[in-house]
């Protein structure tokens, strides 16, 4: 199984390939560091003439809320996962797999819902839309939250980190509000794992790929400080506006079911492996 992965600088990307390249020869694509040059926001005819049997799109730009954010993560998202698809198509590729987002399920009342949310969607429709029409196979995974012991996720799950830092110097986490909010954190290995088993098998469709479980916030605190050998010392602070709930996320068991495989790391284990990656480093 030869496979090519799209996101050359992404953590995620990086993580999925080397994954698949246990089945076969992986490379990877992207606008920097990679074996194929290929930009999501350029050209539509991309040329190529290597042939590949899958095709990752792990690549996703995060928007905000200036209008040339919503430009740019609209291009990126969904209209280049239309270019990923052809590519896929040029290299003869039997099988595309969007990774996604759990944010693709978000509505406009839900309080994080912005153009992320929106292009994400986009991309699910529009790749659905050219892989129907194509003949070609399609996975698409809504992931929850990534992080690593690595902490390359940290620009993306800055909560997570601090809660760590605090716990690993004894420091008191303080949760604005007074709501416990779950959380959902899937270990970036966790996540290859699920991907190259679901490339590997050639399983279709559409699934929410996440950890079965989604602790409160207090619990992943809890985690942290029996991670980092220091006593809890977790404190609400309810003057602040309540940390919202996101909406509700049910992890794939029919998927995990298919693959033969279900998310091992729960934040109790993830945060221990941060502290022994931090302990190497120092």
């Amino acid at each position: 199984m030869k496979s090519l992965v799209i996101g050359s600088t992404s953590v995620i990307g990086k993580a999925v390939a080397q994954a698949l390249s246990r089945y076969g020869q992986v490379k990877l694509a992207g606008r920097r560091e990679a074996d194929i040059t290929f930009d999501l926001s350029g050209p539509v005819a991309v040329a190529i003439d290597e042939r590949f049997d899958i095709v990752v799109l792990a690549a996703a730009d995060f928007g905000g809320r200036e209008p040339d954010d919503l430009v740019r993560a609209e291009r990126v998202n969904s209209v280049g996962t239309l270019v990923a698809c052809r590519l896929a198509e040029q290299c003869g590729a039997r099988h595309f797999i969007l990774l996604s987002s759990r944010s693709a399920c978000d509505q406009a009342t839900d309080p994080y819902f912005g153009i992320y949310s929106l292009s994400k969607r986009h991309a699910e429709e529009v790749a659905s839309l050219y892989c129907q029409e194509r003949g070609m196979a399609l996975s698409v995974l809504r992931i929850s939250q990534v992080y690593d012991d690595g902490e390359q996720c940290r620009p993306h799950q800055p909560l997570l980190y601090a809660i760590a830092d605090k716990a690993q110097a004894g420091r008191t986490v303080e949760l604005y509000g007074s709501n416990d909010a779950r959380r959902n954190y899937l270990h970036l290995s966790d996540l290859a794992e699920v991907c190259a088993r679901l490339a590997e098998q050639g399983v279709t469709g559409l699934y929410n790929c996440g950890h079965p479980e989604s602790p409160r916030l207090s619990e992943i605190a809890q985690a942290a400080f029996e991670a980092f050998g220091k006593p809890l010392d977790v404190r609400f602070l309810p003057e602040k506006n309540d940390i919202p709930d996101l909406p509700p996320f049910d992890c794939g068991h029919e998927l995990y079911e298919r693959i033969g495989f279900v998310p091992q790391i729960d934040v109790r284990r993830g945060f221990g492996l941060m502290r022994a990656h931090r302990e190497r480093l120092s």
